[in-house]
């Protein structure tokens, strides 16, 4: 016989929100490693002594973390979803009778209270510093990379740059801003969007375009067959041991901007973490020659795979090997005797360049064999040095397994766009943009930490049993000779003779 439900509202349930949540849900865990004291006393010198009483900051920051952990990027329907779920409530800190507090409340503390007091990054800090403290980091190994993420902002609210300095007083500024770099932005070479661009047929570039509604964001895509968006770089610097973002910032979306965003994260584990690091991995967009010599002079082991420029040469041409270099006089000696004089270091690729005469090419015999040019020039990096030691290092084995843990960081940018809502900014400004990097990461972490201490707990039983097991096995395997020989005794046995 087929049942049928009667729906009954009781007045009164006698039951405990507590009671109800599965013993390893995530937000149960978080709730029993993760220590969230902290944020009081880090945010109370933002509030007044008098008037009316706020929201409870603990609960702000529970309630963000929700939005985070669960992927809910609105603050409208996160209210909502607090309301309505039981575990949110509990984990909270709101009972069933409390008002959960307007989504306005959250935009106004961001504009307001916490708009620079660097609150989330001492939160994102403070988490490390659990994570170092529960034993969960080693800080020895890292690796570091970087991903692009989609701006809130569309190609309709672009508009050109207005320059009120004189043409050269905007070129130094633009210089200062924008150190020289080895490799020139992919993006910079004036490009015609679609779609809802409303300027059809113009060219745009970042050099003469800017966002109206988040000038911030930057002309960007992955990689010359993809998409183009406007966007935001997003770096990532990993403890490879268990997957612990140990530092997350937003940069701009280019090659040079990632170096100096791992340069920053970098420096600052030792005074924030005390942390020293023995490798670092990275991929191929940080082979550049100031970044290796940085970690050479931090003592990091570089492990970045290094192209070999030097043999970028077209084919039947001389290569710098069959330069000779004379030291004493700071020069090469092409292999007809003729002399390459130094000439100066290349604004843009950061190398030695050493040129040799026209008229010395315009009658060699060999010319064909040695240049397509009129005259014929080598060139090494200033840092040539480092990057050969760094090249050596990817023939080795800790090299490869360096590779190997950096695929590592990718499942966590993955994690973040995924399932936390990262595939799109859903703020605008870089500092509101550098609120959600760090509050993603910070959640990425608060989950990973109560994983971790809830894995390790059992294991650590087992270790304490297998140590004990070890330990009674040694003991015997010490005595059991001398047993035997008691019992050999004991029937007046010769040794080798049996029974």
């Amino acid at each position: 016989m087929i049942g049928e439900k009667t729906k009954e509202e009781k007045l009164f349930y006698y039951l405990r929100a507590e009671d109800l949540i599965p013993q390893d849900h995530i937000l149960r865990l978080i709730n029993h490693y993760v220590d969230f004291s902290f944020i009081r006393t880090k945010v109370e010198h933002l509030y007044s002594h008098t008037g009316r009483p706020s929201v409870d900051p603990d609960v702000m920051m529970r309630m963000l973390l929700v939005g985070y952990l669960f992927g809910i990027t609105s603050e409208r329907r996160l209210c909502d979803e607090v309301g309505m779920h039981l575990g949110y409530r509990w984990f909270v800190g709101l009972a069933l009778e409390d008002k959960v507090p307007d989504h306005s409340t959250f935009s106004k503390n961001r504009h307001g209270r916490f708009k620079e007091s660097g609150i989330y990054g001492q939160i994102f800090d403070h988490i490390v510093l659990q994570c170092v403290e529960k034993g969960l980091v080693s800080g020895k190994h890292l690796t570091v990379d970087s991903t692009l993420v989609k701006a809130n902002a569309s190609f309709k609210n672009l508009e050109p740059i207005v320059v009120s300095l004189r043409p050269e007083q905007y070129i130094d500024k633009i210089e200062k801003e924008n150190p020289v770099v080895e490799e020139q932005d992919d993006h910079e070479e004036p490009w015609e969007p679609r779609g809802d661009f409303p300027h059809s047929g113009g060219k745009v570039s970042n050099k003469t375009h800017r966002s109206t509604v988040d000038p911030d964001s930057r002309i960007a895509r992955k990689s010359n067959f993809s998409e183009t968006y406007l966007g935001h770089g997003v770096s990532y610097l990993m403890d490879n041991k268990s997957r612990i973002i140990l530092g997350a910032d937003r940069n701009l979306p280019n090659r040079n901007a990632d170096a100096v965003a791992a340069i920053k994260l970098v420096s600052r584990l030792k005074w924030a973490y005390k942390l020293k690091p023995r490798t670092l991995g990275a991929d191929k967009g940080y082979a550049t020659g100031e970044f290796v010599h940085w970690l050479s002079e931090q003592e990091v082991i570089p492990h970045v795979p290094i192209m070999d420029h030097r043999g970028r040469t077209e084919k039947g041409i001389y290569p710098i090997e069959q330069f000779y270099y004379d030291a004493e006089k700071d020069q090469f000696i092409c292999p007809q005797g003729k002399e390459l004089r130094y000439w100066g270091i290349h604004k843009h690729s950061r190398q030695h360049v050493y040129r040799a005469s026209p008229s010395d090419c315009r009658h060699c015999p060999v010319k064909e064999q040695c240049t397509r040019a009129t005259y014929r020039s080598v060139s090494y990096h200033i840092y040539e040095s480092d990057l050969a030691e760094a090249r050596k290092l990817t023939k080795t084995s800790a090299y490869r397994t360096s590779q190997i843990m950096r695929k590592r960081v990718e499942e966590l940018f993955g994690e973040a766009k995924e399932c936390m809502g990262l595939r799109r900014m859903k703020f605008r400004g870089a500092l509101f943009v550098r609120e959600q990097v760090l509050l993603t990461a910070a959640a990425q972490n608060i989950k990973r930490m109560a994983r971790l201490l809830w894995r390790i707990g059992p294991k650590r039983k087992a270790a304490i049993l297998g140590e004990y097991v070890v330990k009674f096995l040694r003991s015997f395997s010490r005595y059991f000779p001398r047993v035997i020989f008691h019992l050999w005794s004991a029937n007046q046995l010769p040794l080798g003779h049996t029974a």
